[in-house]
């Protein structure tokens, strides 16, 4: 892989979303991730699929591409011995394990430190490694819970005790790999390595500004969805300006929005903006998707049809970006994977693969970085330790 941040390598001990969905991220941007596991490896591998699937899940392959794999197991003298060679050779260790789980095996972050005064060594933790919740296991759904994400949802749906759709464990992600590059950044100016600490139910926090601001303020944030002929539409009515309103309702069919009082201006729709929300949701009530989006894109109006993920995946427009690449799996077949979303004009950014089989690149790395031959390979998988 090329990218800005080839010539990196990631030692990546994540499992199932949030540490996965970082170091994928860090992959998507040229670094060498190598994934450690052992056993039966990231449970993610087999998490929403059939029990007699015979294979890996979309999500492990996609959020586990252009990474390498091996197998090291880290309760073996020898598997940690051969851990502390590869800490030496990396620029950064990434781990989501329980609170403790390292530390255990001997690797707290003075003893990575002292092996590696270069290492950026990155944790996400459910609630961060102090405070009362500190020792409390944590997922996606319970981080939502505890974040007010899931409250905030339910009251716009009116719909308590559904399943959210959120993003626990992708803005933990998001927020680990920022912290990388900028921990990798100020190493170059430093040359000392730092240790990272994310808290997934404060990432969650920082990803719901105006939750807070309509908490802090008392005034809600954001606009709302209209119904129309065969499903609904979103846009954007705050603050549109008059020439945009005169325009966009007379489109519509209907100029009597342009002289009524309470809509003639910017100003006066602001102070009556339920009745400006009423008056949109006629106007758009008898009209399809395909017909006010082909009068939205006339007008350059911030807005959009509602779209199933099927309608997005299949957009012209995502066509057009080249969004989704395929990829070849030797179990899974052709898979549709998001190309990389960072994108660079000086580098180019692609999927050579998706996610690894367990151990797939055992042979590689342990030759590679630490020279270990062949017979001292068997000897090792023989003996428990890879």
């Amino acid at each position: 892989m090329t990218g800005p941040l080839s010539g990196f390598r990631v030692l990546d001990l994540t499992h199932v979303l949030n540490g996965p969905f970082a170091t994928m991220l860090l992959a998507h941007m040229g670094a060498e991730v190598i994934k450690v596991e052992f056993g039966e490896g990231d449970r993610y591998r087999h998490s929403w699929m059939p029990p007699d699937a015979g294979r890996d899940g979309y999500e492990f392959l996609a959020v586990n591409a252009n990474k390498k794999c091996i197998t090291l197991n880290l309760k073996k003298e020898r598997g940690r011995e051969l851990f502390e060679k590869l800490l030496v050779q990396s620029d950064v260790l990434v781990e989501n394990f329980s609170p403790g789980v390292l530390e255990r095996l001997g690797f707290s972050y003075e003893r990575l430190k002292a092996l590696n005064p270069r290492l950026i060594y990155a944790t996400a933790r459910g609630y961060g490694e102090t405070g009362p919740l500190s020792h409390m296991r944590a997922f996606a759904p319970t981080v939502m819970a505890s974040a007010g994400w899931t409250d905030t949802a339910w009251k716009f749906s009116e719909a308590p005790g559904t399943k959210v759709l959120g993003i626990g464990d992708e803005a933990t992600g998001v927020s680990l790999a920022l912290g990388i590059c900028a921990a990798l950044l100020g190493r170059e100016r430093t040359g000392k390595g730092t240790k990272i600490e994310i808290s997934m139910q404060e990432a969650m926090l920082g990803f719901m500004i105006s939750t807070l601001h309509t908490l802090f303020e008392g005034q809600p944030v954001g606009g709302r969805y209209f119904e129309c002929a065969d499903g609904w539409v979103s846009f954007h009515l705050p603050d549109m300006a008059d020439e945009l309103w005169n325009s966009l309702v007379t489109a519509l069919g209907h100029e009597e929005a342009i002289t009524d009082p309470r809509f003639e201006s910017k100003a006066a729709r602001r102070r009556n903006f339920p009745q400006v929300q009423e008056k949109v949701a006629e106007m758009v009530r008898d009209h399809s998707r395909e017909y006010l989006w082909d009068i939205f894109k006339r007008h350059r109006l911030a807005s959009c049809p509602v779209l199933s993920i099927a309608e997005v995946v299949a957009s012209e427009h995502i066509k057009a970006r080249g969004a989704f690449v395929d990829v070849e799996h030797p179990q899974a077949g052709t898979l549709q994977l998001l190309r990389p979303w960072i994108r660079f004009s000086e580098h180019t950014s692609a999927i050579d693969h998706a996610g690894p089989a367990i151990g797939e690149h055992n042979s590689e790395v342990y030759r590679d970085l630490l020279g270990i031959v062949d017979d001292e390979l068997q000897q090792l998988k023989n003996d428990g330790v890879i």
